[in-house]
């Protein structure tokens, strides 16, 4: 593998750990109030799909070679992604207080 399409597969896998965190917070939100039974099977097919979308996503970029360091990838971007939804979070909260007419600094 070239370094061009190694650096585009590390890109990828990155920006894929964002999607997974991004999506993995909607999930959440939707199994929160199921019964036990329904949440298994909604992360089951959650975490099956996810699998699946980034199996064929990286066989349409690099023919489907795999590295165990893309993980890490995934698990950088899903944390950096972590962080930046509790910024986002914070500063939302902030602007509700702001319009309200608290006007609070950070």
């Amino acid at each position: 593998m070239d370094y061009k399409l190694q650096l585009l597969s590390f890109l990828f896998s990155f920006l894929f750990g964002i999607f997974f965190q991004v999506t993995n917070y909607f999930n959440q939100k939707l199994i929160i109030n199921r019964k036990i039974l329904w949440q298994y099977l909604i992360t089951f097919l959650y975490i099956i799909n996810i699998v699946l979308i980034y199996i064929v996503l990286l066989y349409k970029i690099n023919q489907g070679v795999f590295h165990i360091y893309f993980l890490l990838m995934i698990l950088l971007g899903y944390l950096f992604s972590l962080k930046q939804i509790k910024n986002v979070k914070k500063c939302v909260k902030y602007m509700k207080s702001y319009i309200k007419g608290n006007k609070k600094v950070l």
